[in-house]
């Protein structure tokens, strides 16, 4: 019989932490493209190209971040240290400087990789193996860190208001506030059962300074390769190539045990990758088609387009505690589904988001614009995609991963995020609209075409991940 567990008391003060730093990332991920096709005159190839290297960079890094926090500085350090960079990327942003642009972005990337994989890898090292609770903890901490989402909707309404400046510097103060909470619960959340490496080895101290000045001059390679694209040209899928082979490795030179649950493991990786290049164009070409497209006055209120991105996290503050429950519910009874499954449907309800919004281009309004009701249905879709898939990816990584390897593996957990948003920069130009077309007309077609590429491309990988499940099981069942 399965005994459940409290949770940690370290878990609110986590899901906090995160909250805030989502609420600094968004306000910058929602309202990027918008920025720079507004503020700079990019156009949307131009726009497209950056907001994917830089999606793809911030999510890339937290390999090398698990790699700094396992080797070197632990978990804790690792996030504090994150969480300046980022505060301090997001200062610069404010400055509206052109030439500190890339500076700043370039400064977010490496504070996020310092940052992102090691508040999730702290979160389960708090859980003890096999605990039924692992995986309600890490979707009740998904739905937290959600709200941090939905705040920075308000992005918007602040740069109507206060300007494009505001809306960076707000950011930035969010990370100081996530920080001081983080603080808070390093004392009340027995966070201490966690012991970062400086605390076994106090010479380490001494390489801070070193690391401190490897991220300055990361931050000026990578300032120069965003503002030149030539990390979107070769560099990026060149090392995808080379992390796709160096997984595998890894996992061929583990025991038969580990070996196994690390190849589990890089097929979950590389599936989700499909997810999230098809998830980021909520923040690439579906962002542009709403401000475009879609009639955004409702109720006598002209809604900004950033509104329409927090439904993602409106639903899953809604659906989580449902999720939550079901996977307890379902753990208890031994019927669970297997995380390939749910990450297979997944995949298939992301393209019946998208379906649906092939589906509003052939009914838009009197006034040739979509009724905003269609995104709705569209983004609850992709949510619960996303319910299925990233929650439930955290806690494998944890589970799967050999405990010398945990935050190496969350850092290539979160690279494939990072592979997806630079594959979807690259979908997102099917749905490049002409800088001389201005008619939302002629501009509807381009979307529904691109929209039923991203359909056929999801409900395709689901038929080959069904096929594959199958020989996989086939394969198990001969041994």
């Amino acid at each position: 019989m399965t005994t459940i567990r409290r949770h940690p008391k370290a878990l609110p003060f986590l899901f906090l932490t995160e909250m805030w730093e989502r609420f600094g990332f968004y306000m910058v991920q929602g309202m990027l493209v918008l920025y720079m096709t507004k503020a700079y005159g990019f156009s949307d190839d131009q726009s497209y190209t950056v907001a994917g290297m830089f999606t793809s960079l911030a999510y890339i890094s937290a390999m090398a971040g698990g790699f700094i926090a396992d080797r070197l500085l632990g978990f804790k350090t690792s996030i504090v240290m994150g969480g300046i960079f980022l505060s301090l990327g997001y200062a610069l942003l404010s400055t509206l400087i052109p030439h500190l642009f890339y500076l700043g972005l370039a400064t977010v990337i490496v504070g996020n990789g310092l940052f992102k994989p090691n508040i999730s890898s702290l979160l389960g090292a708090l859980y003890e193996p096999g605990d039924s609770a692992r995986d309600s903890g890490f979707t009740i901490f998904y739905i937290g860190i959600n709200f941090g989402v939905l705040l920075s909707g308000a992005s918007g309404t602040i740069q109507e208001y206060l300007g494009w400046h505001a809306v960076f510097g707000f950011a930035s103060v969010g990370l100081l506030v996530g920080l001081c909470t983080f603080a808070i619960g390093m004392k009340w959340g027995n966070m201490h059962n966690v012991t970062d490496h400086l605390l076994k080895n106090r010479s380490l101290f001494l390489r801070q300074p070193m690391i401190i000045l490897y991220c300055l001059l990361t931050i000026g390679l990578l300032s120069f390769s965003l503002h030149s694209h030539l990390l979107g040209k070769w560099l990026l899928p060149t090392v995808g190539v080379f992390l796709l082979i160096f997984m595998f490795t890894l996992a061929f030179r583990q025991d038969k045990e580990s070996c196994n649950q690390l190849i589990t493991l890089n097929i979950l990786i590389i599936s989700s990758v499909v997810f999230w290049m098809l998830f980021w164009q909520i923040f690439f070409s579906a962002n542009l088609f709403i401000d475009r497209i879609v009639d955004k006055h409702i109720f006598g209120i002209d809604m900004p387009t950033t509104w329409f991105y927090t439904l993602e996290s409106i639903f899953i503050i809604l659906l989580g505690p449902l999720f939550a429950w079901s996977w307890q519910t379902l753990n208890r009874s031994e019927k669970n589904p297997t995380p390939f499954s749910k990450f297979v449907v997944a995949i298939f309800c992301v393209g019946l988001g998208f379906l649906t919004l092939t589906i509003s281009t052939y009914y838009p309004t009197a006034n040739h614009l979509v009724n905003p009701l269609w995104i709705v249905l569209s983004y609850l879709l992709i949510t619960i995609g996303e319910l299925l898939l990233s929650p439930i990816g955290l806690s494998a990584v944890t589970l799967l991963s050999p405990p010398r390897l945990t935050g190496l593996m969350m850092g290539i957990w979160f690279s494939s995020l990072g592979f997806g948003g630079q594959f979807g920069g690259l979908l997102a130009k099917m749905s490049s609209i002409p800088d001389t077309d201005k008619n939302v007309i002629s501009q509807l077609p381009i979307y529904r075409a691109a929209f039923l590429d991203y359909t056929l491309i999801a409900f395709g990988v689901v038929i080959v991940l069904f096929l594959l499940s199958i020989i996989l099981k086939k394969g198990m069942e001969s041994r």
